[in-house]
């Protein structure tokens, strides 16, 4: 390969994209074998030991960049938070490390999630102005995304708002979403209607959480061509672990590599994706859990009492327990033996090094998973390993295999912090979803 240029070219290309000492040694070799000037050899061996050393981002690797990813994406969710063992310990926990983003519900504990906060809020003397609420609501207490449940109306959505407010023990909300979309009712509806609370000031910004991009790029059509605020953010789904079907009722997941234009037009438009079940309940957490050989494919479709445990085991592992993500699970785990962190945090930082406009929700009730996911803020993952994660095809054909290494230093990156559109209402004023660092 050394007597011809095209193969001398292939090496500079090879060494320059893959920074594999590997190709040093072998190069090295090959220099003992030939007979080339010793001149020439040394200027080649010269050149690719320069290369090598002066790219700093291995292929497949996770990426040590300071602040790379703002802690404001990073936002503590309170589903379960009636179920810890210490609810007002683990805000504690959260706000003192940094979290400052916190997701509510109406529907979260049946009211509870929003007492136990609003609890806490007036207990610890919290300063309002210092975290970003965040509520659902317009269900009812439909704590499952019953297509058949009661019709929403005005009144009912007013009150709801006004409930959630005095639970909470505050005067407005940042950002308050529709729990569920439902199709009975035109987009316009839901548009008109959160508009006239929009102006009463209690809520500052609104979005909705489980549409379709369909039906949410036609509310966000409606409200700018009316003169209305537009949604600035939806929740999906969205985790490596890619749902082979809905995993609970009238829910919405963008995992699939086909919704790729819909969340790049998100970006476009200034809008949040405030992200769900990225660990996939567990999947993508614990490297042990239903593996591939336990888990039994037979029990899927069996018939079972709707909201029991077994009706929630049976719907998760449908989901998620596929050949694919199994192999996915296996490729993240590698990266984060090889990186130094842990599995969770790979399954995490993969939405987050999607898109500055991509916010993660997470909920524990053990204070030390709030470290691990307070320092994503400065990781993220290289472009090979994003792509390797999700198309087990890419590089194929590489004539070398790209070889995992955890870059501690600060490394090469082009992203740059996300700053949400112009949210245009009556008085053409702009929101920006987070607050400056």
């Amino acid at each position: 390969i050394l007597k011809n240029q095209s193969g001398i070219a292939q090496i500079f290309i090879m060494a320059f994209s893959q920074t594999d000492f590997n190709i040093i040694h072998r190069f090295a070799d090959a220099h003992k074998k030939s007979k080339i000037c010793s001149r020439r050899k040394s200027a080649l061996l010269a050149i690719l030991c320069f290369l090598s050393q002066k790219s700093t981002v291995m292929p497949f690797s996770v990426q040590r960049n300071k602040n790379v990813n703002s802690i404001h994406r990073i936002v503590f969710g309170t589903a379960a938070l009636s179920q810890a063992e210490d609810p007002l310990g683990m805000l504690d926990a959260a706000y003192e490390k940094g979290v400052r983003r916190f997701d509510l519900a109406r529907t979260y504990g049946m009211g509870a999630s929003e007492r136990i906060f609003g609890e806490w809020l007036s207990s610890r003397g919290i300063d309002r102005d210092s975290i970003y609420l965040i509520t659902k609501g317009g269900i009812g207490m439909d704590k499952y995304g019953d297509p058949d449940r009661p019709l929403l109306n005005k009144d009912n959505l007013i009150a709801e708002v006004d409930l959630s407010l005095s639970t909470l023990n505050v005067q407005d909300v940042n950002l308050y979403m529709f729990h569920r979309d439902d199709d009975r009712l035109d987009v316009s509806n839901f548009v008109d209607w959160i508009n006239t609370i929009v102006e009463t000031g209690k809520i500052k910004r609104w979005g909705v959480s489980n549409w379709s991009f369909e039906r949410f790029r036609a509310a966000h059509s409606y409200a700018i061509e009316n003169g209305l605020v537009p949604p600035s953010a939806n929740s999906p789904q969205f985790s490596l672990a890619a749902p082979a079907c809905d995993v609970w009722p009238s829910t919405q997941s963008i995992s699939q590599p086909h919704h790729a234009a819909e969340i790049e037009w998100y970006e476009s438009h200034g809008v949040e994706l405030l992200c769900w079940e990225v660990l996939a309940k567990g999947f993508m957490a614990k490297e042990e859990l239903w593996r591939q050989e336990d888990v039994n494919k037979s029990t899927f479709n069996l018939p079972v009492e709707k909201g029991s445990n077994e009706w929630r085991l049976q719907r998760i592992q449908k989901a998620y327990c596929n050949e694919e993500n199994y192999r996915r699970r296996d490729l993240a785990i590698r990266l984060a033996h090889d990186s130094g962190l842990k599995l969770a945090q790979i399954a995490m930082l993969y939405p987050l090094t999607k898109g500055k406009h991509i916010s993660v929700i997470f909920g524990s009730s053990k204070s030390h998973h709030i470290d691990d996911m307070v320092e994503l803020q400065h990781f993220n993952i290289d472009n090979t390993a994003m792509r390797l994660l999700v198309d087990p095809n890419f590089m194929k054909n590489s004539l070398l295999a790209p070889k995992p290494q955890f870059v501690m230093e600060n490394a090469v990156h082009r992203v740059q912090p996300f700053k949400a559109g112009a949210v245009s209402n009556r008085r053409t004023k702009t929101v920006s979803f987070v607050k400056s660092d």
